[in-house]
């Protein structure tokens, strides 16, 4: 399975119901980066999305515009958080994430299910050490 296909699955699953919170499917990183990180500047979202900084500047200040993002720093400096309205944002998104795996892997076994998780804990573990 390629990453443009999971993305694609991903997106056509999602997209409906990120509709229903007012937000894109290309939105949901930045508010759960945002949420897991208080504090994160521009860059480090980029840094951690693998995101072009141009990009990342638009839907954070489309973010914070829309009332789900504010900025704790003054001037060009960039301190960000969630707001409450972000915050609820963000567990809708992480229901709506984790119902969209759980569809992907409704038609597998117990068994089957428990080989995937196997394997991709040991993809996850390779993956972190070629990262560190």
């Amino acid at each position: 399975m390629s990453p443009h296909l999971l993305k694609k699955y991903f997106d056509a699953v999602t997209a409906p119901e990120y509709d229903k919170l007012g937000i894109s499917p290309s939105m949901a990183p930045f508010l759960g980066t945002i949420h897991h990180h208080e504090g994160i500047s521009m860059k480090g979202i980029s840094e951690i999305l693998a995101m072009d900084k141009a990009l990342t500047s638009r839907h954070v200040t489309r973010l914070i515009e829309m009332g789900l993002v504010e900025n704790m720093a003054s001037g060009h400096a960039y301190s960000l958080r969630l707001t409450d309205e972000g915050l609820e944002m963000a567990r809708s998104i992480k229901i709506i994430v984790r119902d969209a795996w759980k569809g992907l892997f409704d038609d597998l076994t117990p068994d089957e299910k428990e080989v995937m998780k196997t394997v991709i804990d040991k993809v996850s573990i390779k993956i972190r050490r070629a990262l560190e």
